[in-house]
């Protein structure tokens, strides 16, 4: 039985527009209404919320920031953070700067976005303050960071993350979860969205197998392959699909209600 369905946002269930499709909120009602509870698990920081305010009533927690954040929306509270120290990030960023000089960083912390001059916007909508200028004069490296972004747009996004992650080792986790931007994005170690989202459930006395799960992106992965019912987008990336070994329709399709609407029909 299933009892949570747990979704990636942007390419699963959010279009370019960051607008859902009308089928996907009416297969999220009837989901609600059939007892099975709905969690969004989004790389986004939890600054990047507002497709949820503005299109759904939703008070349950989103995990973010890859599962470095779980956030009560309606409360409007970070309950648990998973952070990379300061120090860490800071050396990093300098070996990085060695390997891939056109590289520009940003750095999320709690409570501020520190990002280098000339960063420029990704094709996410982007919103909150943010702080420009050298991140190494103000991020204290005692400081725990969410997320370090790499961007290089002298690379492709493939080339880009192998690069940091051959750089990295095993001192971070990386991922990368934006199909054409040069974007890579830095965590704790072994941090993932489905490691969070394995500890929230079982806290919570839920199972693998009473869990269905959405994404697209490599940073899908790991939840898509621990819940039971987890299904790779048909428009995602083919390693995705591949380590997986479960789809269901793309976005454009609106795969995903087609998928919960299945699954209430054969719970009922």
């Amino acid at each position: 039985m299933i009892k949570l369905i747990a979704t990636d946002m942007d390419g699963t269930v959010l279009g370019p527009d960051f607008r859902f499709r009308p089928r996907t909120l009416e297969a999220f009602t009837a989901a609600q209404e059939a007892g099975i509870e709905v969690v969004f698990v989004t790389g986004r920081p939890h600054r990047w919320l507002d497709p949820l305010h503005e299109q759904l009533e939703y008070d349950s927690v989103v995990i973010c920031s890859n599962g470095a954040v779980v956030y009560d929306l309606a409360k409007d509270e970070v309950l648990e953070s998973e952070l990379v120290d300061g120090g860490v990030v800071l050396d990093l960023m300098r070996r990085l700067g060695r390997r891939l000089p056109r590289a520009r960083f940003c750095a999320e912390t709690l409570d501020a976005v520190l990002e280098e001059e000339n960063w420029g916007r990704t094709n996410i909508i982007e919103t909150g303050d943010v702080e420009v200028g050298p991140i190494e004069a103000r991020l204290d490296p005692a400081t725990g960071v969410i997320k370090l972004l790499v961007k290089d747009d002298s690379l492709q996004p493939r080339e880009l993350y192998e690069q940091v992650v051959e750089e990295a080792g095993d001192v971070v986790s990386v991922t990368h979860a934006v199909a054409n931007l040069p974007l890579a994005e830095v965590g704790q170690p072994g941090l993932s969205k489905g490691r969070t989202l394995a500890r929230w459930c079982a806290e919570r006395g839920i199972a693998a197998d009473e869990v269905a799960a959405f994404g697209d992106m490599p940073n899908d992965t790991e939840m898509l392959r621990w819940a039971r019912h987890g299904y790779a987008m048909a428009c995602g990336w083919p390693e995705v699909i591949e380590a997986v070994g479960r789809t269901c329709p793309p976005f454009e399709e609106d795969g995903v209600a087609q998928t919960i609407e299945r699954l209430i029909a054969e719970q009922a």
